[in-house]
């Protein structure tokens, strides 16, 4: 192949969302896809246009969000790393680079996205950041029990920001799992697709019951398009885009991710 032919790159991105806006685009401030194809312009030489896997909102964190371009055949991946290195702002970095195969996609091409909310109880300076520290106690059983519930396919409209573009809001959950770390746990969540704020919404409900205040009940009525109210809705702290599974390129599962199937469609 001709080294100038461009091709499809794909590379997977870790960033603390603290500093960005989310990752998409806005007149408002510095997002994540901003800060990439700013240094991807400085270090390709030429207007580099990038489309990520997921659109994490402001706040929001991740390990393995997985973005492709378009480029040469004959850029050098350890050089283009080396440049984004020093390129990219704090809080963000490109973990890998490499081609991709023709009509890959970073989104449409994903099977799945995995999630981990991490929720803290006391804090530690030493601990990681992007963590969750709950003011008020609440039954980490509970909590297990309420996110369980979530598991298989379900009408979400009621777990999200309200959307008139007529798409429907069917997701289907592989794993809703919440683990015991110590001092707090860690919510794992394994879909298909997530509507706009929709772990944030789940995490909110769990904790509503875990505090006593919403049972199963509740759940029933909010996915029969109900409206229950009030509702707590968990804050971008915690929330980090683990990993995005696709055919041929998925990362090993993370360290303390729960059990759970990848191709069971409920």
């Amino acid at each position: 192949m001709d080294d100038s032919t461009d091709i499809l790159w794909r590379m997977r991105v870790a960033y603390l969302g603290t500093p960005f806006l989310g990752w998409q685009r806005q007149e408002q401030g510095l997002t994540v896809q901003e800060a990439l194809e700013s240094a991807l312009a400085i270090a390709l030489r030429r207007s580099t246009p990038c489309m990520a896997a997921g659109r994490t909102d402001t706040g929001v964190h991740a390990s393995g969000q997985v973005v492709h371009f378009s480029a040469s055949a004959g850029i050098e991946p350890a050089r283009v790393l080396k440049s984004l290195d020093a390129l990219l702002p704090p809080g963000a970095a490109v973990r890998d680079l490499e081609p991709a195969g023709e009509g890959f996609s970073a989104r449409h091409s994903a099977r799945w996205r995995e999630y981990c909310y991490r929720i803290r109880m006391r804090r530690d300076p030493l601990a990681v950041p992007n963590i969750w520290l709950a003011r008020r106690r609440f039954d980490p059983t509970l909590l297990a029990e309420a996110l369980s519930w979530f598991e298989g396919r379900h009408d979400f409209a009621r777990f999200c920001i309200p959307r008139d573009d007529g798409k429907h809001t069917l997701c289907t959950l592989m794993l809703a799992r919440a683990v015991e770390v110590p001092d707090g746990v860690d919510l794992w969540i394994r879909g298909d697709r997530f509507l706009h704020r929709m772990v944030r919404s789940i995490v909110g409900f769990c904790m509503d019951v875990a505090k006593g205040s919403l049972g199963r009940e509740h759940l029933d009525l909010l996915l029969a398009g109900e409206r229950v109210d009030p509702r707590f809705w968990a804050p971008p702290d915690g929330l980090t885009l683990e990993r995005v599974g696709y055919d041929d390129w998925t990362e090993p599962e993370r360290p303390g991710c729960p059990p759970g199937s990848y191709d069971r469609l409920v």
